[in-house]
């Protein structure tokens, strides 16, 4: 697959509709321990440290946060600092609403996970009374990444428009080890310092997948996944919550809570059941079959994922499975954990992250690292916790070239920076309309100049490979102003 810029003359703006997801929730994660487990069977047994060490980690931070009382000083200093990297064609850019769909999802995606990792979602008056108690908050934040790695501003994300045959990926495995890291797709911002979340499409064997994640524990070494893939990558189609009249809506997977469920794999939970079932290490379905769960003791056990919108039969609670009773204890008295943010269920059924849940999620970002050797040559408690240390850049820089007033500027980006040649400017349309481009060179002399048709929607390229090598400022004129964004070519 080789990258190509198309240059958009018209998007033709209409009312769009809803679309209806075909498939049930899939997420790769299974698939990636897998392909790593295939490569060096000696991952399977890390896999397996890993998971039961969670219950001690989760109960351990619940004892020292629970110890510290009042005089708690938390180790957070600033919120996780988010970047989106959008690789859509065209027609998917529209189906995402153009510049003003992409504003919106992206702004309402981070909301969502603030609310959700807080205990702050909305339809939380759906938790039943058995789950009341089991209502978590993990006390971690996100924002929207206004800083890039060279020092200049973005709105937290940046697109990438593809053409030509080849507009999707074809399998999991094959776009972490290669996309992001031969132009297919779009490098990572510093792992460390900003939460790197990939916006595609999949097709063929990864055709049922909304997402799929490199955590840090999967990372390293000979036979791991290289640390510079850390991050989420996801369906475009599932990403925030979409607005009147700027983009298609995918029910039923259409409230954000695909980057809510990846995010918390990111930070190392589980699925509730386990990951057990046919091709799994295991040979049940239960713990006391010789299946397995998550490693958290407050998630009952469940003998496998959740789909739709299940109807709950248990006054109070859920309802039960497979794996309700052990031998005649009741394991399950308030049901299964399918309104659990990390079960497969559609997102109008998810509701909550459990308090062991959130207390091993917040131990990878709150608390310092702990050294070690862990289960995979690293420790696991505070692999995270870098990605808490940069406030600074959810802040505009001093220096962004902005002339114009918020929120137009916001709403620019130039993509991909560095460049080899064509550049894409995506902007909200909605808020101004782009009357001309011109390209300025470090001594201040104007050696590109575009004049735009008016036919331009909210999206533009030009192609810079005439030009030599080196930076240059590209001057976006509209008619409420003017925005300025360094570009680097290659």
């Amino acid at each position: 697959m080789k990258k190509a810029i198309f240059i958009l003359s018209y998007l033709l703006v209409c009312c769009l509709p809803v679309l209806q997801a075909q498939q049930q929730r899939q997420c790769g994660n299974e698939m990636i321990r897998k392909a790593l487990i295939a490569k060096d069977p000696s991952w399977a047994q890390r896999f397996e440290e890993n998971r039961e060490a969670l219950q001690g980690i989760a109960e351990d931070y619940i004892k020292n946060k629970h110890q510290a009382g009042a005089a708690e000083r938390t180790t957070l200093t600033g919120t996780v600092p988010v970047i989106f990297h959008i690789v859509v064609t065209p027609w998917q850019y529209y189906n995402m609403g153009g510049g003003a769909g992409v504003i919106q999802r992206c702004d309402s995606q981070i909301a969502i996970l603030n609310r959700d990792f807080n205990a702050e979602n909305s339809d939380s008056t759906l938790i039943p009374s058995g789950w009341k108690a089991l209502y978590g908050s993990s006390g971690i934040h996100f924002g929207l990444a206004h800083t890039a790695p060279t020092g200049y501003g973005t709105p937290g994300y940046e697109v990438t428009i593809l053409s030509g045959a080849d507009t999707a990926f074809s399998d999991i495995a094959s776009y972490f080890a290669s996309a992001k890291t031969t132009g297919i797709g779009t490098p990572s911002w510093d792992v460390d310092k900003y939460l790197n979340i990939w916006c595609v499409e999949f097709d063929g064997a990864a055709s049922s997948i909304l997402g799929a994640t490199v955590s840090k524990s999967t990372t390293g070494g000979s036979t791991g996944t290289s640390p510079s893939l850390e991050g989420v990558v996801m369906l475009y189609k599932v990403l925030g919550n979409v607005g009147p009249s700027t983009g298609y809506n995918y029910i039923p997977y259409d409230l954000g809570r695909t980057l809510t469920h990846e995010v918390g794999h990111f930070f190392e939970i589980w699925h509730p059941w386990g990951d057990d079932g046919p091709g799994s290490l295991h040979s049940g379905y239960c713990p006391w079959d010789g299946g397995a769960d998550d490693g958290l003791g407050d998630t009952p056990p469940q003998s496998g994922a959740t789909y739709g919108n299940p109807v709950y039969t248990i006054t109070g609670g859920t309802f039960n499975d497979g794996c309700k009773m052990n031998g005649t204890t009741d394991t399950q008295p308030y049901g299964v954990g399918c309104l659990d943010f990390m079960d497969y269920t559609d997102d109008g059924g998810m509701h909550l992250f459990t308090p062991q849940q959130c207390a091993a999620m917040a131990s990878m970002v709150l608390v310092p690292p702990t050294g070690g050797t862990g289960a995979t040559g690293k420790g696991l408690v505070g692999e995270n916790y870098d990605l808490s240390q940069h406030p600074e850049l959810l802040n505009w820089p001093a220096t962004t070239g902005i002339v114009d007033a918020v929120p137009l500027s916001s709403t620019v980006s130039l993509s991909p920076n560095p460049t080899t040649g064509t550049v894409t400017i995506t902007f909200d349309a909605s808020l101004s309309t782009l009357n001309n481009v011109g390209v300025v060179n470090l001594l201040g002399q104007q050696v590109l100049y575009r004049e735009i048709d008016g036919k331009q929607k909210d999206i533009y390229s030009i192609d810079l490979s005439t030009l030599d090598k080196g930076i240059y400022f590209v001057r976006c004129n509209f008619a409420s102003g003017t925005v300025i964004r360094k570009i680097i070519l290659q």
